[in-house]
């Protein structure tokens, strides 16, 4: 009797790529670079198809453009940009994650679906058509709404914009107060050095705030592990089940049983594995874009002779943390993220 049981692998793959929005390429200059989910990193040009888990990054005179099902990119200089995925009220929904920089989202159309807009800081709904998303190097954000309606979410608040209003969220904080902005008015490279001009006055309180933040994504990650793995069993006892069905049985209850029991579970261990996922390059991303520059930054500043790294307060810190890192998060990560 021939089986019918489809294999895990490929039923996770089914699901993920149900859910995949490729982004076009479709303007390109300077300095612009794709580094793909394989771990292949190119230039940009324009034709390229970015997938979940590709990332994009521009260098001081870098720019790319991208569509996405209705949506265009604008990803400007000096920024990084990931399509990320995650599970929401039981449905997979896509991610685009700003990590660093600044890129101005304009929609052509609403459809109630859109993907939830990321930063380190913040997590943006969108109801509006145009709207531009800073992301600092301390991990700050700010959103800015030329028109329609954006809801930032940060820290369990959340503030709703509308044309012309802006809002700053800092690193583990909710949303500041509403402000009025117009368009075009904020310029990422001024907003961006004042971020870096604090962090480096107060570099100890910035570790704290990432180290609070971190504390955050590990938490989320050993929850979602933890269900992944008790799902997972489950859905291993369920195929042996399918198994005994289908010598039983016969194909069609097995068929059934499938549709019915295996498909299910297999959603679920899918959109847990995803939220692991999700929250794992959070973390690196916050590691790598913050904590390491910030690290870089103050060595740099102390090689040139200035007041940089005290090997008795940050750079100790720095470390420990660094070492939790590795405990905590890098065993949820793969060689190709890293």
């Amino acid at each position: 009797m021939k089986s019918i049981l489809i294999p895990l692998a490929l039923l996770s793959l089914l699901a993920s790529a149900a859910f995949a929005v490729p982004s076009d390429v479709v303007y390109t200059e300077g300095d612009a670079t794709v580094r793909y989910k394989s771990g292949q990193v190119d230039d940009a040009y324009i034709g390229d198809v970015l997938n979940t888990g590709d990332s994009v990054r521009t260098g001081f005179d870098g720019f790319v453009e991208l569509d996405q099902a209705g949506l265009s990119l604008k990803v400007n200089p000096e920024t990084v940009f990931t399509l990320q995925e995650k599970e929401q009220a039981g449905e997979t929904t896509g991610v685009l994650s700003v990590v660093l920089g600044s890129i101005k989202f304009r929609y052509g159309r609403i459809t109630g679906k859109e993907p939830l807009i990321q930063t380190g800081s913040a997590v943006a709904g969108v109801r509006g058509t145009e709207f531009s998303v800073f992301a600092g190097a301390d991990g700050s954000s700010l959103i800015v709404v030329d028109s329609g309606v954006v809801t930032v979410e940060a820290a369990g608040r959340s503030v709703e914009l509308t044309q012309e209003e802006g809002v700053e969220v800092r690193l583990g904080e909710p949303p500041g107060e509403k402000f009025a902005v117009k368009r075009d008015q904020i310029d990422y490279r001024s907003w961006n050095q004042d971020k870096l001009d604090v962090m480096l006055e107060d570099p100890l309180a910035a570790l704290e705030r990432i180290a609070d933040r971190m504390a955050y994504y590990v938490q989320n990650i050993q929850e979602y592990a933890a269900l992944e793995d008790e799902y997972a069993a489950r859905l291993k006892e369920e195929r042996a089940e399918a198994e005994r069905i289908l010598a039983d049985e016969g194909q069609e209850a097995v068929r059934k049983y499938n549709r019915e029991v295996i498909l299910p579970l297999v959603a679920q261990v899918n959109n847990l594995h995803l939220n692991v996922r999700y929250f794992s390059l959070a973390a690196l991303s916050l590691r790598r874009f913050v904590a390491g520059r910030l690290y870089v930054l103050l060595k740099a500043r102390s090689i040139a002779g200035g007041s940089g790294l005290d090997p008795e307060g940050f750079e100790a810190t720095y470390f420990e943390g660094l070492s939790w890192f590795e405990d905590s998060i890098v065993p949820h990560l793969n060689e190709l993220d890293i």
